[in-house]
């Protein structure tokens, strides 16, 4: 392992950790540290792997000393502008003044847990080269390709490529896919000076490290207190469809479901404090998401659409959604309208059919994979008991919804994307991810960290035991 190898991991993550302290002036919150780090090693590993595609297209072995000086650089920037212009900071309790002996104890064992499973996720890792299928027949391809020649090469599709008589152009049946994931391959691949898989694959438990972090800072900085944000955090990084995300390495989306648990965490904090900066990084996140995978472009769809209408009035919400939804009932009615979407392109809408690009038409009817979804999500390895607890939680603190926005707002986001899934598995070809059980519940694992959001905010105000506090001493009474 190189000197370069061990910058191509620091440079990202300290610059993207400025990057974060310096749109977040104000006030210093509780967890600000770990919010930092984690959300800002998404930040500094796309923002690299954003350099590589801009600086390294004709020389992609040299991605990491092309980009390093420029990374170095904005990074520098920002922990600049974090020392000179951030306000004095109180520095925050590691422990909250209530937090009693038992949920300290508790939060050390947790966190002894959850660096334990991280260590045997990374030992996973390194222990083989790009294992799942869709990793090395879909997303390794274009990456390797082009570490391997060189130079980036273009992919096309199959009838375009036939027709070609240049022999840089090249194609697969991923021809289309988003690009970013392959840059991130490309600047750790030439970091090293080797395809070396384990080791590029790694940055994956880099990824997931980074939503345990993020979450634990920005639940924390919305007011949990730290033993229920560790156990939160616990059991969120425990689940085993997410592990074996990263010690199976190679997959997009692992990364999709980070992105977009960013940027709803960073939206619910903006929602709560009004801080600028944090809806910078929510939009940030989001607008990544279809450079990730192709599904990314919907999510950004689904949130943009909710935040948006977040920010209006009740009446003006009302009368454009009841002005969105007319639209779209015309236009279906008079045989279908286009719909320009970031990163799908123009998707036409009609009575009974989509039509996407990169995917053609879909063709919508009912298909009974009701039994094959419910024992995805109840009865298979994949998720422990959270479909379980998560509707038990959601009627326990239903009243939570009634007098908290930022849990009614998140509420709305999720039944979006819940409404979009099943639309997607219950009314078209997707059923039979379902019924095979194999992308359904990669699908599903996207709004996973959102979700533990979503319960973070409806037990933020849970009345948990607390340590007792002393009586006051007093003064001498005086004589009678």
């Amino acid at each position: 392992m190189s000197v370069q190898y061990f910058l191509a991991w620091l440079l990202p993550w300290v610059t993207g950790c400025g990057i974060c302290l310096a749109v977040n002036r104000g006030r210093r919150e509780p967890g600000d540290l770990a919010a930092a780090i984690g959300l800002g090693f998404l930040v500094g590993v796309f923002l690299a792997a954003v350099l590589s595609s801009v600086l390294a297209l004709a020389d992609t072995a040299h991605a990491f000393s092309r980009g390093a000086p420029w990374l170095a650089g904005i990074g520098l920037l920002a922990w600049t502008a974090v020392v000179v212009f951030r306000e004095p900071a109180r520095a925050p309790a590691f422990f909250a003044r209530a937090e009693g002996m038992g949920w300290r104890v508790l939060w050390c064992l947790l966190l002894i847990a959850v660096l334990l499973r991280l260590g045997v996720i990374a030992s996973e890792t390194l222990l083989r080269p790009t294992f799942p299928w869709d990793a090395w027949a879909a997303w390794a391809v274009k990456p390797k390709a082009w570490f391997l020649l060189g130079h980036h090469v273009p992919y096309v599709p199959m009838q375009e490529w036939l027709t070609q008589s240049d022999l840089q152009t090249r194609t697969s049946g991923i021809w289309d896919y988003p690009e970013l994931l392959a840059w991130v391959q490309i600047w750790f691949a030439s970091a090293l000076g080797d395809w070396n898989e384990p080791l590029v694959n790694t940055v994956w438990v880099g990824a997931l490290a980074a939503i345990g972090l993020a979450s634990y800072g920005q639940w924390r900085a919305l007011g949990l207190r730290p033993g229920l944000t560790m156990v939160l955090v616990y059991a969120l990084m425990s689940l085993p469809l997410l592990d074996a995300h990263a010690a199976l390495a190679g997959y997009a989306d692992l990364w999709i479901a980070a992105a977009f648990g960013m940027a709803v965490l960073c939206w619910m904090r903006w929602m709560r404090q009004r801080n600028p900066g944090q809806l910078l990084l929510a939009v940030v996140f989001a607008l990544s998401l279809p450079l990730i995978k192709l599904e990314g472009a919907v999510w950004l769809l689904i949130f943009a659409l909710v935040v948006g209408l977040d920010m209006l009035s009740r009446r003006a919400r009302r009368m454009v959604a009841v002005t969105l939804v007319s639209l779209a009932a015309v236009g279906i009615a008079v045989g279908g309208f286009p719909l320009p979407i970031f990163g799908l392109g123009w998707v036409h809408l009609a009575w009974g059919q989509v039509v996407i690009p990169a995917l053609g038409a879909l063709d919508l009817h009912w298909r009974p994979v009701g039994g094959a979804m419910l024992s995805g999500l109840l009865t298979l390895p994949n998720w422990h008991l959270l479909w379980y607890a998560t509707p038990l939680v959601i009627a326990l603190r239903w009243t939570a919804f009634a007098h908290d926005r930022c849990a009614r707002s998140l509420g709305s986001l999720l039944a979006g994307c819940a409404l979009f899934l099943f639309v997607l598995f219950f009314f078209t070809d997707a059923a039979a991810w379902a019924e095979n059980y194999t992308s359904a519940n990669r699908l599903v694992l996207h709004i996973v960290p959102a979700l533990f959001s979503l319960i973070a905010v409806l037990l933020a105000d849970l009345h948990l035991p607390v340590a007792s506090k002393s009586p006051e001493p007093t003064g001498p009474t005086a004589p009678g």
